[in-house]
């Protein structure tokens, strides 16, 4: 039985271009580990509970000023959300939670430094630096469904795979995106994202969420990942992108070095849209 904490619990819902989340401050440890992934399942749900693609919260650290915990709706844990640590980022901020406009915060996938990016005193975009890109593997052919498809995955501190498409509204996102997804290929899962191209530094991007199992508006990981195969494949000097998400576009910055990709960075919006409690 999920037991809430015997005070109202406040909760701020937040959106990074499309992609919302549910956060809470957990940093007295208020919320026993065993129901986060039950709170998880009963908020994010979009009828029943306050609806989001997932559940943050803030928690103590002993390597960083705050960690942040991410749960998906179907209760599961990630590792990084690009998305949701922008959010995140600029909560603790504007709450004095973890000191200036430059935050180091701690995730499963690491310790990420992020930037709060201000115009006249006020949060005009978030910065986060996603750290560099792990088992990376360009156009490798997979069979899927029967049929040989080529697709590109990496680490983004989630696995990712990426499947170029010449018309990103023909791409079958749901039914292919949950074949691949499940695809025996990937004992862990993945999530799935559809590029396509537009001109030499412009990108459209469609993704499937693993954890949500279903299209998000956006995925901050997935367009990292997007960014890094559009480097490798498209733009030999690396440099920055614009990649467009179904709830707005994204930068992606694509740093390399001799050993390839050094360093990836991913800036975009976060706003509150609602705060409120939970009796």
């Amino acid at each position: 039985m999920l037991r809430f904490p015997a005070m109202a619990m406040k909760f701020y819902k937040y959106q990074g271009t499309g992609n919302d989340f549910i956060l809470v401050e957990n940093l007295r440890g208020e919320i026993p580990e065993e129901d986060k992934a039950p709170m998880a399942r009963r908020l994010c749900e979009r009828r029943f509970g306050i609806g989001g693609d997932g559940l943050l919260l803030v928690e103590p650290s002993t390597v960083a000023p705050v960690r942040m915990r991410i749960f998906n709706p179907d209760g599961s844990e990630a590792e990084m959300c690009g998305n949701g640590v922008r959010c995140f980022a600029r909560h603790v901020y504007e709450r004095h939670l973890a000191g200036g406009a430059e935050i180091a915060i701690e995730t499963l996938a690491g310790v990420k430094r992020v930037i709060i990016r201000l115009e006249d005193g006020k949060v005009a975009g978030v910065r986060v630096e996603m750290g560099r890109p792990r088992d990376v593997v360009l156009e490798e052919r997979l069979e899927v469904g029967g049929k040989e498809m080529i697709l590109s995955h990496l680490d983004m501190g989630v696995p990712h795979a990426v499947v170029l498409v010449e018309d990103l509204e023909e791409a079958d996102v749901e039914g292919l995106g949950r074949e691949i997804r499940h695809h025996p290929f990937f004992p862990k899962g993945t999530n799935v994202n559809f590029l396509q191209r537009l001109g030499e530094r412009a990108f459209r991007v469609r993704t499937y969420e693993r954890g949500v199992e279903g299209e998000t508006m956006a995925c901050g990981t997935g367009t990292s990942a997007c960014g890094v195969v559009a480097s490798l494949l498209y733009l030999p000097d690396g440099g920055g992108m614009e990649i467009r998400t179904r709830g707005g576009p994204l930068r992606v910055e694509v740093a390399k070095g001799a050993g390839g990709v050094e360093r990836v960075f991913m800036e975009g919006p976060a706003e509150l849209v609602f705060e409120g409690t939970i009796p």
